[in-house]
């Protein structure tokens, strides 16, 4: 192609004619291709050198990092960190992560094993995005760092105390005090500082004995709910004593009105409980707030009080299909889907449990309202049961209208009187409401079931 536009522009020379436009616009293109070809390859060679640049630094800020790791005296301070560093016009994020390597071979944050502490691993990463590529790119290196020799003292020992989050991750600032109790145990020189980045807090050369470790922050509680909580641990000549704490900030919760209701809330018992569950976890409490342990995947609220003998009240106690029906698994949900157990921060959160509702209106000079378990047992029907039976009172029922009233799920035998705590004889007049969901109410004279399977069986 080159060549015949060669023998073109000779013959023009002599032909004064020139060249068409087509001709023109042929060879302007033929260049560009060709242009087009030259740059990407130029391109494409500075931006491998660009890359082999950033590659080259990171490297060698990796290498510094470890350089500085392995010079540092205190290999205790030696934690979790991350930080940026610019070189020429490219940003990198040094990244520094810290395992204690036990004798006795385990690998962990702490080195909370059976061993001595015998080595920290230090590894380092540097990363940093090209601005041409997407992708984040990195470099890795590691080494250990071998403690002092007083760590692996044979006569004596060493404690070791880590505290984790609700979410697995560390807990720093919290503040250690470790007492002596018996076997030898003394007091110690000074106390160990407050957990590091890891979590991590330890005292050294221990004599061996047995020792109160107590640990302390503001506004943190463990699962049992101890501001301070205390651990008695006991060292050996050349062990390693550990203790694991799940310690976090505590989790205020406002109790509202039932999840499941439409419209106007109802009228509740003079005095109910509220239990949250947590796996096999359970917290029962009788006012409108409370302070819970922060778990990750939230808390269960259910009305009334749960123990191992009364489980009617949790939807998901009620196993036994009836009539091909079930628990729906949106039972603890309002009909928007938003969960009756609601974080509305990382300290903070609302609470509503599912219950049932129905009408009663009493008679003459009645205006109070008993609701009596009637099931203490499970029975065939499907209801858990609930021992030893509760008796909820209700005040201020009309006579002349139909009050709505709430329950915990259950069987329940409805009295009336004119006090609280009298032994009702009267029968007032009962009738299912249908401003609720996910509970099917039976009334049968003056027994009324609350039930929270509603949807089909699979």
């Amino acid at each position: 192609m080159l060549l015949t536009i060669v023998d073109r522009l000779r013959a023009a020379r002599d032909d004064q004619s020139g060249f068409t436009i087509i001709e023109v616009m042929v060879a302007m293109t033929v260049f560009a291709i060709i242009a087009a070809g030259v740059a990407a390859g130029i391109a494409s060679t500075l931006y491998l050198t660009q890359d082999n640049r950033s590659r080259e630094a990171a490297l060698n800020l990796a290498n510094q990092a470890l350089d500085a790791a392995r010079s540092t005296k205190d290999v205790f301070t030696l934690d979790n960190d991350t930080s940026a560093q610019t070189v020429g016009n490219q940003t990198y994020t040094i990244s520094r992560t810290t395992n204690w390597i036990n004798s006795d071979g385990t690998d962990n944050s702490c080195g909370a094993g059976s061993g001595v502490l015998a080595y920290k691993r230090v590894s380092i990463s540097v990363s940093w995005r090209s601005g041409t590529s997407p992708r984040e790119k990195e470099v890795a290196l590691d080494t250990l760092v071998s403690p002092g020799s007083a760590v692996s003292s044979a006569t004596a020992s060493t404690i070791v105390v880590g505290v984790k989050r609700a979410n697995g991750g560390p807990n720093e600032g919290v503040t250690v005090t470790i007492t002596p109790i018996s076997g030898g145990a003394t007091s110690l020189a000074a106390q160990p500082a407050p957990t590091d980045g890891n979590g991590c807090s330890y005292a050294l050369g221990v004599k061996p004995g047995t020792y109160r470790i107590t640990i302390n922050k503001a506004g943190n509680i463990d699962t049992e709910y101890k501001t301070s909580p205390t651990y008695d641990i006991t060292t050996s000549q050349g062990g390693v004593g550990n203790k694991s704490f799940l310690y976090d900030r505590g989790l205020s919760v406002n109790v509202g009105t039932p999840v499941n209701i439409v419209g106007a809330p109802p009228k509740l018992p003079t005095s109910i409980q509220t239990s949250f569950r947590h796996d096999d976890v359970v917290k029962t409490v009788s006012t409108t707030s409370t302070t819970l342990f922060p778990y990750t995947d939230g808390w269960t609220t259910v009305a009334g009080s749960y123990t191992s003998t009364c489980t009617n009240v949790d939807p998901t106690s009620w196993t036994t299909p009836l009539n091909g029906l079930v628990v729906s698994p949106d039972v603890f949900s309002d009909k928007t889907g938003q969960p009756g157990f609601l974080a509305t921060s990382d300290t903070t959160a609302t609470a509503r449990a599912p219950m049932g509702i129905f009408d009663v209106t009493t008679t003459g000079p009645d205006t109070v309202v008993s609701a009596t378990v009637k099931n203490t047992s499970a029975v065939a029907g499907g209801d858990p049961g609930c021992a030893p039976s509760i008796t909820y009172w209700f005040t201020g029922i009309n006579s002349t209208s139909a009050t709505t009233i709430a329950l915990p799920f259950g069987t329940w035998t409805i009295r009336s009187s004119t006090s609280v705590g009298s032994s009702g004889k009267n029968i007032p007049s009962v009738a299912a409401n249908p401003r609720v969901s996910n509970v099917n109410v039976a009334v049968t004279g003056d027994v009324v079931s609350l039930d929270p399977r509603t949807v089909g069986g699979s």
